[in-house]
């Protein structure tokens, strides 16, 4: 496997098993980057891990529930002790389990998708600091969305796009606070992407509806939003912080 852009580098990857997440993983390995990847389905974690490894990559799963913040610190200290370091934090746990119109979200429902999607977002990039300042060195990708950036997208229902559009918001407070020991955090809003997940809740109508509204004729494939993240976690984007980059195909163009 050869080294590229990261080699050398420790990535911790949350939510790695599977979609943007594997992809992510994938890639960074051959890059050259360690990887640490975290997930509440270690089974499936472990199978990216072992294709990695296979191929002559670095990889190590984590169990860990990124809405607790005892789960996530004990996550960082395993990563740190596995890899040595840490230097690239992708979050990309999240997600939500079914649409609903805003009066049909239950108040569990909400609570959980919030948790999932902004309070984990909040813990691991706190929890990663520490390790980072020691190396004089990071890199914070977050995974955002379309449907944070604009409702008018009409991708998702409204407890995951207030959370995806905080995230950006949070991403960009921890940015100014850490620019000036060498971390930069930066936040990727892929549009409408072809992952399982996404495909087993997306309706053939929603689908065909959703490829007539974006520019490029298609929903993005996981791919095509990895090139992004790992131009943002490598030394080319060091003078990038606090920003949103979308990914979506020109369904949102904003000024």
């Amino acid at each position: 496997m050869d080294a590229a852009r990261l080699r050398g580098r420790c990535a911790l990857i949350t939510g790695a098993s599977g979609g943007i997440a594997a992809a992510t993983a994938r890639r960074f390995a051959r890059e050259g980057a360690k990887l640490a990847l975290s997930d509440l389905n270690p089974a499936g974690a472990e199978a990216v891990a072992r294709e990695i490894r296979q191929q002559g990559g670095s990889a190590t799963v984590i169990t860990a529930d990124v809405t607790k913040a005892e789960s996530v610190e004990q996550m960082v200290k395993s990563a740190v002790d596995a890899m040595g370091a840490l230097d690239i934090l992708v979050t990309c746990a999240g997600g939500y389990t079914s649409y609903a119109k805003f009066e049909e979200i239950a108040e569990d429902d909400w609570d959980r998708v919030i948790a999932l999607n902004l309070k984990s977002v909040y813990l691991c990039c706190k929890a990663v600091l520490p390790a980072m300042r020691a190396r004089g060195f990071g890199r914070i990708i977050n995974l955002g969305s379309l449907a944070g950036r604009s409702t008018s997208a009409g991708t998702s229902p409204a407890h995951y796009g207030t959370a995806k559009a905080a995230v950006s918001m949070l991403t960009q407070y921890v940015a100014k606070d850490v620019a000036l020991f060498g971390i930069t955090a930066n936040t990727v809003a892929p549009g409408t992407t072809a992952t399982d997940r996404v495909e087993k809740l997306l309706t053939p109508e929603k689908r065909k509806a959703f490829v007539a509204a974006t520019p490029v004729g298609d929903l993005a494939q996981p791919d095509d939003i990895v090139g992004i993240i790992t131009f943002l976690a490598s030394e080319e984007a060091r003078y990038i912080t606090g920003a949103t980059l979308d990914v979506n195909g020109g369904r949102l163009m904003l000024v």
